[in-house]
């Protein structure tokens, strides 16, 4: 009988020979697709990187801002790699390359054609399992769902993202935005990130689950008294889960309450205890009453959805329905919330601060902004309104939508500061047998089909494709003017004939494209009408324009969507 001392090192041995024979059959599987590749011991999406990955931009905080991206022997260990890399693999390597490792193969594209071949093949590539696992904490939602039930889920959740919710997130933006600027005239700014953080929780309580929330004048937030059995109240505990958000996705709740992290697990299931309340309330409702409104929070996003839900229903009793699921259980209700939740305040918040910053920067990018931002008002005021409103003023801001966002070429919106920071580093997919992938090199030896092997995954590199000089000229510059076109094509800033299809992907394309683009510019044009309207921003402290450009474009913090590494200090100078 083999002792524990003999046992150990046999079974290392063993798994070395496994490892190194699956690295052998990947680096097999790699030469036959006919593309470029390189190797790394370990793939961006394992559990080793997600741990190692803070270690390392710590490590290296320094030498990033240096401009040189990340040392070679690293690079595809980091989660998220490419936003400090930009477009050096791609430069070394091509648009289109693979990396192998002993437990996978990545194909990382950033080119236009191979982008929108893949979003349009929704059924041949699909997410991965493994890595939205983690954002389904009560179930399939709209972003992890796929197929049949993919299309079960945008039925119910597609039509809530309608222009009731749009005029709502406007009207409740403004209403917000004004408060927050009230409270700097009387107090200052405590600190403009931690405001917008607040804001963006405020709006999303608002029109997302029809809870309105309002700011005090010695916390910012108020928060009321805590009810009944709660330990928090419902903003205490979607501001704690907001802090919390990374553990909370990556552990179970049972391990989290033994950790020091305890508080963002109770704030977890003290935010699912009262979504199931207000979902509960909401569907009594609507039960009694079809055509029930909140009235104080009318196009808000979970009332919404479960009417759509409610009305499916009952189609189908109706005889409509057939076989297929109508309806949404609490759980899915509850999973789709939490993802307008999750989406909603994140991503939006930080690209207001990116905005900010930029407009700090950049004299002549804000003057132009302010600019169109006061004549709005000014038209408004001959017509005799005191506050803009969302049909007739919204579609006026063109410059500061082609700031945020413009119309579009394509069904998605193109955002200038998404273009430069977009918030979602990859879009990732996987294909489960041999695909063929659409990508041409200019070689003529490559003219062959490239066939990605089973279980490849396909990550398709925005920020590569955003920083691509081949269809971004001066790609670092912020320039809102290459997305305005006339019956020309682009007036300035854009390699002509403009951006084509597949280059700008900072919503996806295709039929997985996000839901809530239309939500997120309006959110973000309507903050700006009224904090530019009032303030004027510039950098604060002793810090250098440069440096800060070094500290935005070269580093960031690795959460879940991108944001900066440090906060950047601004400051508000009031203007009227």
């Amino acid at each position: 009988m083999l002792s524990v001392s003999q046992i150990i090192p046999l079974a290392i041995g063993a798994f070395i020979a496994y490892r190194a024979g699956t690295f052998l059959n990947n680096i097999r599987l790699a030469k036959a697709t006919g593309l470029p590749f390189t190797y790394s011991p370990y793939l961006e999406f394992e559990t080793i990187a997600y741990f190692g990955t803070p270690l390392l931009r710590w490590m290296y905080r320094d030498y990033l801002l240096q401009g040189k991206g990340w040392p070679r022997w690293a690079r595809f260990m980091i989660k998220d790699w490419p936003w400090e890399d930009k477009r050096r693999a791609h430069d070394e390597w091509g648009d289109c390359f693979l990396v192998v490792a002993p437990t996978g193969i990545i194909c990382y594209a950033a080119d236009p054609a191979t982008s929108m071949d893949v979003t349009k093949r929704r059924m041949d590539f699909t997410k991965p399992p493994d890595k939205y696992a983690m954002i389904q904490p009560y179930g399939t939602n709209i972003v992890t769902a796929e197929g049949k039930q993919w299309q079960f889920h945008v039925r119910i959740t597609g039509p809530t993202f309608n222009e009731a919710n749009n005029h709502l997130n406007w009207t409740e933006t403004l209403r917000q935005a004004q408060s927050l600027s009230d409270s700097w005239g009387k107090f200052g700014s405590r600190d403009l990130h931690l405001d917008i953080y607040a804001l963006t929780l405020n709006i999303i309580s608002c029109a997302g689950f029809g809870i309105r929330q309002d700011w005090s004048n010695d916390t910012i937030v108020n928060y009321d008294k805590v009810p009944g059995s709660h330990e928090y109240t419902f903003l205490q505990a979607i501001t704690t889960v907001v802090h919390y958000i990374v553990p909370i996705l990556l552990l179970p709740t049972k391990v989290l309450l033994w950790t020091p992290l305890r508080k963002g697990a109770k704030a977890y299931i003290e935010f699912e205890k009262y979504m199931r309340v207000l979902i509960n309330a909401e569907k009594e409702k609507i039960e009694a009453n079809d055509n029930y409104e909140n009235l104080d929070t009318k196009g808000n996003l979970l009332t919404a959805m479960l009417k759509v839900s409610a009305s499916e229903a009952r189609n189908a009793n109706k005889g409509d329905g057939g076989s297929r699921k109508t309806t949404f259980t609490d759980d899915e209700v509850l999973g789709n919330a939490f993802m307008f939740f999750l989406a909603g305040y994140d991503t939006t918040a930080n690209s207001m601060i990116y905005g900010c910053v930029c407009l700090a920067l950049y004299d002549g990018l804000q003057d132009n902004v302010v600019e169109e931002i006061d004549r709005v008002w000014d038209e408004a005021a001959k017509e005799g309104r005191k506050e803009l409103d969302y049909e007739n003023d919204y579609p006026k801001l063109k410059y500061t939508l082609c700031f945020m966002a413009s119309g579009s070429h394509t069904n998605c919106p193109q955002y200038e500061i998404l273009r430069a920071f977009p918030v979602v580093i990859h879009l990732t997919k996987m294909c489960w047998k041999p695909q063929p992938i659409v990508w041409r090199s200019g070689k003529e030896s490559d003219d062959a089909p490239h066939v990605l092997p089973a279980q490849c995954r396909m990550y398709l590199n925005t920020t590569g494709t955003h920083y691509n000089p081949k269809y971004w000229s001066d790609p670092y510059k912020i320039e809102p003017n290459r997305w305005k076109n006339d019956a020309h094509g682009p007036t300035s800033g854009a390699r002509k004939p403009g951006p084509i299809k597949g280059s700008f992907i900072g919503f996806s394309e295709g039929a997985r494209a996000c839901l809530g683009w239309k939500f997120a510019e309006v959110e973000f044009l309507a903050f700006f009408t009224v904090m530019l309207r009032q303030y004027r921003i510039r950098l604060g402290g002793d810090v250098s324009k440069s440096e800060v450009e070094k500290q935005i474009f070269l580093r960031c913090s690795g959460d879940i969507t991108l944001s900066p590494f440090d906060n950047v200090k601004l400051a508000l100078d009031k203007r009227r």
